[in-house]
Order: C-alpha cells, then structure tokens, then sequence
C-alpha cells in the first residue's frame, strides 16, 4: 500500500520539540496516562485533542470533519441526532477503517504461498474503496438510508467473517503470514461494532451509550498500546514499557466502564491522542525506531479521535 504522509520538515524547530526521544520518555513518565505510547509536549494537546471541526457536505448532509494528521476524522454536527447524518459520518470513517485493515493485511501477506489470501484481502481493499465512492456520489435522506446502509453491512459481513477465519487459520498453524492472530481479532471485533451501530441507525436510534462506548473504545487503545509495544526496535526499551504501561491504564478504565470517573477517561483519551499524534510525526521523521508504518500510526490517531468524539456525545 502507497501511504500518504504529509511531508517532515527538518528545519521545523516546532517538530523537534514534540519528538525528541529523551523528552517523549520524559513527558510520559509525568502524566496520567503515564507515558501512552509516547510523550509530546504542550504544543500537540493544541493541535490534536483540541483540534477544530470542518464542516462539510457530503451524500446530501452535513457532516464534520476533525484533521491534524493525514486524513480526517468524520463525524456529526455537535448535538445531532439524525440517523441520516450518522450513517454518513459513520460509514465514511469506518469504511476508510476497514479499507486500512485490508491494506495492512496485504503488507503483512507476503511471497507467493499467500497469494490467494492475500488477493482476498486486496478485494476487499478495493470494494470499500469503491463503496465510499459510491457514498459520496450519492443523496441520502430518511426513505433511502436504511438501504444504503444495508448495502454497506452487505459488505462488512464477509469481510468480518474473512477476518475471523483467518485468526483461526493463523493460530492453528494452517496460515503463516505476519499478521497476529490478535489483529485478525481486533480487526474483527471493529467490524462487528460497526454493523452493530448500522443496525442502531436503521432502527432510527443514533445516541450513543456510555456504557458501550467507554469498554469498546478502552479496549481498542489497550490493544493499540499493545501492538506498538510489539513494533518498536528491541533497543526502544523506554518506549516499549510506556506503551506497555498505557495498555494497562486502559485495561483498568475498561473494567471500571461507565461506572468509572469520567473526567479520568476524558483525560486519558485526549492524552493518548496527542501522545499519537507526535508518535506519528516521530515515526515519519525516522527519530523513532520501529516497524510501524506511517500509515498505521495515522490510523490509530484516528481512532482515538473518535473515541473521544464518540466520548462527548454518549449518555
């Protein structure tokens, strides 16, 4: 997969100060989220966490974008309840999510013995590609959503199922690719929360549930921390325990839940977005040693924007 980054700047004495390796270890042993996956200054909560929303008209509503890295975030307008203008926002930042999973796994498919899998996998690449092109040609509105969302679970079905299969596959021995079978799960289990929040919508229902949102969301940047930890350089050992630490502070706000103190979680989540967000830049600056490609870096930035997105608005 061709990633799309946007360009460094080595002269941008601005970047130096988010990234610098000795100062990310030193910020993240100081906060709450102790150390998320790295550190970041000051400067990153401004331009992350707090980062402002866009409007825009896409498939005959307004939806909302949120940037700071290379692709947006699509959401709601603050406050909105119409399935119609959820089904939009949700389907353009899922499917762009599900269309990365099929990316990530054709990177991790090498060598000819996984063609056929791996051609699988650029299939499905290709379709959400060609779904969100379709979205954005269309008008939808409250007699045609629910099809279109229909059309959308037609989709992300099999494509959840591939996933699940192949977990299986990879942890019995009969598929050798680099892809964990943790990923498959996790990848699997992102799938299912989308069909699920299709579903919600063609019932007419777009709140979100705290109780839902808090487990789900705590769960995916626990694996996130996790995986990173996994693809660091043997010798980012600093970096590897915080990432190891992060995925323990979110492990506890998931057993907690809704229950637990929200301003706490609040916290944690706009951390661990500007901890990503100039992870990323590290990553892409080449002043982090690792496996991780940029893309995947913007990849869970995002996700962790939609967290606290999807955090403002639940009951």
């Amino acid at each position: 997969m061709q990633s799309i980054v946007t360009p460094f700047d080595p002269g941008d004495s601005r970047q130096d100060l988010l990234i610098t390796r000795r100062r990310l270890v030193e910020i993240g042993g100081a906060t709450l989220v102790a150390t998320a996956l790295f550190g970041a200054s000051g400067i990153a909560h401004s331009r992350a966490a707090d980062a402002a929303t866009t409007a825009q008209g896409i498939a005959g509503v307004t939806v909302s974008t949120i940037g700071g890295g290379t692709k947006p975030v699509y959401v709601t307008r603050a406050g909105s309840q119409d399935p119609v203008e959820h089904s939009v926002a949700d389907t353009l930042f899922w499917g762009d999510i599900m269309m990365e999973h099929a990316a990530f796994f054709t990177m991790l498919m090498p060598g000819p013995a996984l063609s056929r899998v791996r051609g699988q996998a650029e299939g499905f690449q290709r379709q959400f590609a060609n779904h969100l092109e379709r979205l954005r040609r269309s008008r939808l509105d409250r007699s045609n959503y629910v099809a279109f969302n229909r059309s959308t679970l037609a989709l992300v079905q099999p494509f959840a199922n591939f996933k699940r299969a192949n977990q299986r596959a990879q942890e019995s021995g009969q598929l050798r690719s680099l892809v964990w079978p943790q990923f498959f799960e996790h990848t699997a289990h992102e799938a299912e929360r989308f069909m699920r929040r299709l579903n919600q919508l063609n019932a007419g229902n777009a709140a979100f549930d705290r109780a839902e949102v808090v487990p789900f969301w705590s769960q995916v940047m626990d694996e996130h921390a996790l995986f990173i930890a996994h693809l660091l350089d043997p010798q980012e050992q600093a970096l590897i325990d915080t990432a190891r630490e992060t995925s323990e502070t979110f492990r506890r706000i998931r057993e907690r839940g809704a229950s637990g103190d929200i301003d706490r979680v609040r916290r944690a989540v706009h951390d661990v977005i500007d901890f990503k967000t100039a992870a990323g830049q590290g990553i892409q600056a080449g002043r982090i040693k690792s496996i991780i490609d940029p893309a995947l870096a913007d990849h869970v930035r995002r996700e962790a924007i939609r967290f606290s997105d999807e955090l403002t608005r639940s009951t």
